[in-house]
């Protein structure tokens, strides 16, 4: 593995970043993002939203198998932003993730206090942190949380994709998911944790703990109310995004069941299956056994299919609201929102990663 660090002397970000940690540093807040992630699609604009829309003054990446993004992340424009470790990993495994993750945030915990960091947020590449009020009501909370509750808390909505062929999910998506019940993934949100908080660690991949909290329960915790911050989830949300994937889960756990029967989420395992299959008819192509093209053609609609299901948003919805305006909110569960500062990348339409 390699490190890249952040270098001492960066130029003012050209781009808006610096009056959002300005207006941070005004409540005593200073943020830093630490996330674990691999092969990510449209990276610089998950990069530029948190520096601008949120004021995420640094970034401590562990970079899983994309030596790609080297170049990115050592540009001049986020060389001062950015600390990056680069690892080559290999095969995906569903069940180890969550250590390496915990491995990452436990090394960056005393770095970002020594860079006099204040409140260190886990999310991944393919989630954004929307404030329907605008960024003080935030930066308030967050003030006031307190080493005694060193666990900030936020729910987690699942965006909807406007059609298959999307290549931006981050600046086109309008539509999320706001029943748990109807999730493809993970239901418990995400926290900022507060660095002053004596013996700070991460406890899972959605909650913080102190050493004083360490016995769990909700006493160290603070709960944001959803019209102040919330998670926004773009799981899988390109095609070719949950094919890589699901592929690689494949090939790591093969067709053993006691793989499924350990997986919560159903979406995962319909995944894992529908991935199996279309691993089957790679190797029937590869052999040129009999119907093989007419298999992998049926395996391939079938991966579509399933992936539309779960990720397209249903036709007939009423136009969302325009940024800054409160999201509306809809009873077959869906929410429709326009997070403000989500731009693609200058010159890029297709994904960065």
């Amino acid at each position: 593995s390699r490190r890249l660090a952040a270098s001492a002397a960066a130029a003012p970000s050209p781009m808006g970043g610096d009056a959002a940690a300005a207006l941070g540093a005004s409540f005593g807040v200073s943020l830093a993002v630490v996330s674990m992630i691999k092969q990510p699609a449209n990276f610089e604009t998950w990069l530029r939203y948190h520096r601008d829309s949120l004021g995420v003054t640094r970034f401590y990446l562990r970079v899983e198998d994309t030596p790609s993004l080297e170049a990115l992340l050592s540009s001049p424009r986020w060389a001062g932003l950015v600390e990056a470790e680069f690892h080559s990993r290999g095969e995906r495994d569903y069940f180890e993730q969550m250590d390496r993750q915990s491995g990452h945030i436990a090394s960056v915990i005393p770095r970002a206090r020594a860079a006099g960091l204040t409140h260190l947020l886990h999310i991944d590449d393919d989630e954004l942190v929307y404030c329907a009020a605008g960024l003080p009501p935030l930066f308030r909370l967050l003030s006031a949380a307190g080493v005694e509750r060193p666990n900030v808390h936020m729910q987690n909505v699942e965006a909807l994709l406007p059609a298959p062929d999307c290549d931006n999910p981050f600046a086109a998506v309008r539509s999320f998911r706001h029943f748990p019940t109807q999730y493809c993934s993970y239901t418990n949100g995400k926290s900022f944790g507060v660095l002053a908080a004596a013996g700070l660690r991460s406890h899972g991949p959605h909650h913080f703990r102190s050493a004083a909290t360490c016995g769990g329960g909700g006493a160290g915790s603070l709960d944001l109310p959803a019209g102040v911050a919330v998670v926004l989830h773009y799981e899988s949300a390109t095609y070719a995004k949950w094919r890589t994937k699901y592929l690689e889960l494949a090939r790591r756990h093969g067709d053993a069941p006691e793989v499924l029967s350990r997986v919560p989420f159903a979406f995962y395992r319909q995944s894992l299956s529908s991935a199996r299959k279309l691993l089957h008819a790679e190797a029937e192509v590869r052999l040129r056994t009999p119907a093989a093209a007419e298999r992998m053609r049926a395996a391939e609609e079938g991966a579509v299919r399933l992936w539309s299901k779960w990720k397209v948003e249903p036709e007939g919805l009423p136009p969302p609201p325009p940024p800054g305006e409160t999201p509306l909110v809809l009873p077959q569960g869906i929410t429709r929102l326009s997070p403000g500062g989500v731009t693609a990348s200058p010159g890029r339409a297709a994904p960065d990663g």
